[in-house]
């Protein structure tokens, strides 16, 4: 009887798991994903991150859409070797794009903007066996499981790896849960809930530790607030997907254990982000228009990029930087900050 109830408790859970995941996506990222396509025929396209959550609300030029593009393998993925193995290595190579489109609606529901507007997009690549093992138990940093446990869309995939994909997440979701949940039973954090009765506080409560614990083993610099915010717009998922557990002296006997465990994940984050950043330097396609809009947003002024900075990123970095802290310089004082720049240029060039 008890497994029965199991049954149907995961058949509930991945019926809610296939309907929020093939909910609608916003119109800029579903035009982001079919240019995203043409460059991964047969692959399965997921779209995550603040595009559908704290940012959804937000006009589409202003959002850097975050996708992930799960192909059937590495071979299909890439052409060359190289990029394949380096991906399965230090998974994932990350890519980023740029569409221009005049077939954009306002956030607001206003009319469409009378000039082309230029959409953003970065994305991951993941084969599906590859997947489907990172966010499993095997594996240990919380890169993965912890990014796939969260909501995202499918906006692309045939039935069969739509399938996998669903699988997937709820893997992610048992396995985040799982190294979370014992974090509320530190010593210095007891908790009175008891399981089987799981209130919506104590879900909501192994969520924050768990994302807040997965932020730091990822350096991520994020807002003390932003945990919070997210789970706002996460409504009622973390609720109708978090599978109870009954046995409280079993959380409480690994709470140390957990503890320790997220403390290792945020030293072996460090080298990843290291390696990953070095990696990118060769790998990430389009990674320099990325940085650029990023620092240009938050500056306030564009940041212009030369052909050769972005062949060779390694080296442009230092004339870009110098650029860049000129411009802010001109920027504060009021100047006309572009013409400052090709009026200093010019005056290197004679």
């Amino acid at each position: 009887m008890k497994q029965d109830s199991e049954n149907l408790n995961q058949d509930e859970r991945y019926a809610y798991l296939s309907h929020t995941l093939n909910q609608p996506c916003p119109q800029a990222a579903i035009l982001l994903a079919q240019q995203i396509e043409k460059k991964h025929p047969g692959a399965a396209v997921l779209l995550y991150g603040s595009g559908i959550s704290v940012m959804k609300n937000a006009a589409a030029k202003d959002v850097l859409y975050d996708f992930y593009v799960i192909a059937p393998s590495y071979k299909q993925a890439f052409k060359s070797r190289t990029m394949a193995l380096l991906n399965y290595l230090l998974p994932p190579n990350v890519f980023y794009i740029e569409h221009m489109s005049d077939d954009i609606d306002n956030s607001s529901g206003g009319a469409k903007p009378e000039m082309p507007q230029k959409l953003r997009a970065k994305y991951a690549v993941l084969s599906i066996a590859h997947m489907e093992k990172l966010v499993s138990k095997k594996t240990f940093h919380s890169y993965f499981w912890g990014r796939f446990a969260q909501p995202m869309r499918i906006v692309h995939a045939d039935n069969k790896m739509r399938d996998r994909v669903i699988k997937c997440v709820q893997s992610a979701i048992d396995v985040f849960i799982g190294r979370s949940h014992p974090l509320l039973y530190l010593e210095d954090k007891q908790t009175e809930e008891v399981p089987p009765n799981m209130s919506p506080k104590h879900v909501l409560d192994i969520w924050k530790a768990g994302l807040g614990r997965s932020y730091k083993a990822e350096l991520r610099a994020e807002a003390p607030d932003r945990v919070d915010k997210l789970l706002e717009q996460y409504e009622d998922w973390p609720i109708r997907v978090t599978r109870k557990e009954s046995d409280v002296a079993v959380l409480r006997k690994r709470a140390k254990s957990s503890d320790i465990a997220w403390r290792v994940r945020v030293f072996q984050g460090g080298v990843l982000s290291v390696l990953r950043l070095l990696k990118g330097t060769f790998t990430f396609e389009g990674g320099v228009d990325y940085i650029i809009w990023k620092v240009s947003r938050h500056a306030g002024f564009s940041v212009p990029v030369r052909d050769w900075e972005r062949r060779w990123p390694l080296i442009g970095a230092p004339v870009l930087a110098r650029r860049y802290y000129k411009m802010k310089k001109a920027h504060k004082s009021g100047d006309n900050i572009h013409e400052k720049l090709e009026d200093n240029e010019s005056k290197n060039n004679e």
